[in-house]
């Protein structure tokens, strides 16, 4: 269970307000975020989802037979979880078993159909894909706290903001790093369901 709490992961410094740029350790995921992931990891071509989040199954994220990435199963009602959840399929890559349409079907039952829209449109190129599964890359993060970001609007009925920290930890056929990683995102209720409706970078 994720627990909200003040205390930051240690290294792990918000960016300023407005900002476009998330940390990214080691050299592989910057090779890759400067090849064009800039979602934070490979999207796919297409979704095996239905647009509409209200024809979206409460369970089942997608994982791949072999697959490294473990997207916890979300509670819907509460927004501390749909967060976590999402930023574990959002930040998350094992080029080694997925495909580059792995990372959307992980995303796709926690965002608002306009969100999958954004990571859809947000290709990897082939070679950058296929450069990472050559360095057999694995990078994947482990929440350590959800909370309300300073300076962002109180919590509303229908909107929420939350930062998520993380600890990442990247392997490659060259060695293995383990750094701070996290991100804010903005979460909208829709019907019954907290989804996430956009990805703020600072």
């Amino acid at each position: 269970m994720i627990r909200c709490k003040i205390t930051p992961v240690r290294g792990e410094r918000p960016e300023a307000a407005g900002g476009r740029r998330r940390r990214q350790p080691g050299a592989w995921l910057v090779a890759v975020l400067a090849a064009g992931l800039v979602t934070g990891c490979a999207a796919g071509a297409a979704s095996p989802h239905p647009a509409a989040a209200a024809g979206r199954p409460a369970s089942g994220i997608a994982a791949r037979p072999g697959s490294q990435v473990r997207v916890p199963r979300p509670d819907y009602a509460r927004p501390v979880s749909v967060a976590a959840a999402f930023y574990v399929a959002w930040a998350s890559t094992d080029a080694v078993h997925d495909q580059p349409g792995t990372y959307l079907a992980r995303c796709a039952p926690l965002v608002t159909a306009a969100l999958e829209r954004q990571l859809a449109a947000s290709q990897p190129a082939p070679a950058a894909w296929q450069a990472m599964r050559r360095a057999r890359l694995v990078s994947l993060v482990r929440v350590q706290a959800v909370t309300q970001p300073d300076g962002a609007p109180a919590p509303a009925p229908d909107v929420v903001y939350l930062r998520v920290y993380a600890t990442r930890v990247t392997t490659t056929a060259a060695g293995r790093q383990v750094a701070s990683d996290g991100i804010t995102v903005q979460l909208t209720r829709s019907g019954s369901r907290w989804l996430v409706s956009a990805v703020l970078f600072y």
